[in-house]
């Protein structure tokens, strides 16, 4: 069992913060960060003011972001009662549904448990109110030292579960300082990113050593974590949690309605579906004139692109246009009334709606892949047995790929052409794409138990806050 720093109670705030040559006063610390934040920012604006200006999606996501200021830099309630606290926080949507099922466990095995979500973007935030009724959820306090330290002080966590990764400076000198133990669950790191890390040498170990505990989705995460200086005893894989909140039954009266909704016929005789999930800059293009030249070999395809940003909506539909296809949008249409025709293109313009369209689906490319971004979740639209194809750039899910991939469960193409050629192979034989999909769902099932490990790795602390 990974064994890492003791959970102590809670006191006055400590004020110096160990280092790597000694210790260093914690205000000094904060004072440093903070100063090369106001430098970094000195430096940005004048750029982001013209991605403001020229950008319709860097536009919409800071005008989503200044709504959202006085809950993200504004003083919190505070937490009243004595009950433990455990402060949960993703970064964004896929982080925090993948802590569902640990969230359910941790309330289970400590009664009384106040379960604090946090996230980061406004879509995460949005997601996390829905997901997780009845519990605090706030937006994680921005890293300037005078923000995290009110937080912390309103807020009082005993136990901080980060998802995946999210290593800010401020906050995790702030929580070791006061002996509050920081856990990585879910967690994962690139090689560009260890990379990087490497690079700040002591900064970096002295960051990785607030976690009390690492734990990781692959053994390549695990070897990353401890050469960046985590010790190996801190370590264990735990699998991915995500596998474990994934569906794997439908929801047959909800996909049903989105079916009446959006006019998509089902089973033999039904014009087949491709559902473009999660697209980024220029991928909406790409997909249309994926259906046109579909079309143009004589078969039939009919299409839902959901954007990974409902704000970049009026840029996708302009995309989707410019491709020649016409395009009506999730967010006119009304239930009960007759569907789109066949030959548009729908624009899932809503947020919390793409798991019930991907139901629909006989295709699903997942987005952020033929772009230089890293890709998006694929793991929904598999356990949904779907035929997943996705593009060369996806090393943000890097083992879940190489999961899939393993068992012959998705498809990965080098460029829109090979995009096209893989679609117009699964249409002419709808058997084959369907033992694609089958077997991406079985390897998901395989996979399963990931939070029953991680609640295992956990005990220790857990018991400490049931005693409390």
């Amino acid at each position: 069992m990974p064994t890492g720093p003791a959970m102590r109670p809670r006191g006055a705030r400590p004020s110096r913060v160990l280092g790597r040559d000694g210790r260093v006063p914690l205000r000094l610390a904060h004072a440093g960060l903070d100063a090369s934040y106001a430098a970094f920012l000195a430096g940005v604006i004048p750029w982001a003011f013209g991605r403001v200006c020229s950008d319709a999606k860097a536009r919409a996501r800071w005008l989503a972001y200044l709504h959202d200021v006085p809950a993200r830099f504004g003083r919190r309630s505070a937490r009243l009662g004595t009950a433990p606290c455990v402060w949960v926080h993703g970064v964004s949507v896929g982080e925090i549904k993948a802590a569902a099922r640990l969230v359910e466990s941790i309330e289970a095995r400590v009664p009384g448990v106040e379960m604090l979500l946090t996230a980061t973007t406004d879509t995460g935030y949005r997601v996390a109110r829905e997901r997780y009724p009845g519990r605090r959820v706030e937006f994680y306090p921005p890293d300037l030292s005078f923000i995290v330290e009110d937080a912390l002080d309103r807020l009082r966590p005993d136990l901080v579960l980060l998802v995946e990764s999210e290593f800010w400076p401020n906050f995790l000198t702030s929580v070791r300082t006061r002996g509050i133990p920081v856990v990585l669950v879910n967690g994962r790191i690139s090689a560009r990113s260890a990379a990087r890390f490497s690079y700040a040498g002591g900064f970096a170990r002295s960051l990785m050593g607030a976690l009390a505990l690492v734990c990781v989705q692959l053994p390549v995460y695990a070897e990353r974590f401890r050469a960046l200086g985590v010790p190996a005893e801190r370590v264990v894989v735990t699998g991915n949690l995500k596998l474990d909140n994934v569906p794997l039954v439908e929801d047959r009266v909800r996909s049903d309605a989105f079916a009446r909704l959006l006019g998509v016929g089902v089973g033999r005789g039904a014009v087949p579906l491709c559902v473009a999930g999660s697209t980024h800059p220029g991928e909406e293009r790409l997909v249309g004139e994926l259906v046109q030249r579909v079309r143009g070999a004589g078969l039939a395809l009919r299409l839902v692109v959901a954007p990974r940003h409902p704000g970049r909506a009026d840029a996708a539909e302009s995309d989707l246009r410019r491709a020649g296809l016409s395009v009506v949008r999730r967010s006119r249409l009304v239930a009960g009334s007759a569907g789109p025709d066949a030959s548009s293109a729908i624009l899932l313009d809503t947020v919390g709606e793409l798991e019930a369209v991907y139901s629909l689906a006989d295709i699903v490319y997942v987005g952020g892949s033929l772009v230089r971004h890293g890709g998006q979740n694929m793991m929904e639209p598999a356990s949904l047995g779907k035929p997943v194809v996705v593009g060369p750039h996806t090393w943000n899910f890097r083992g879940e790929v190489d999961l899939l991939s393993a068992a012959g469960g998705i498809a990965v193409v080098d460029d829109a052409a090979s995009l096209c050629t893989t679609v117009l192979g699964w249409l002419r034989d709808p058997a084959g794409a369907a033992l694609v999909g089958a077997r991406g769902r079985d390897a998901i099932l395989a996979s399963k138990g990931a939070t029953a490990r991680t609640l295992e790795v956990l005990l220790p602390l857990l018991a400490t806050l049931a005693r409390q």
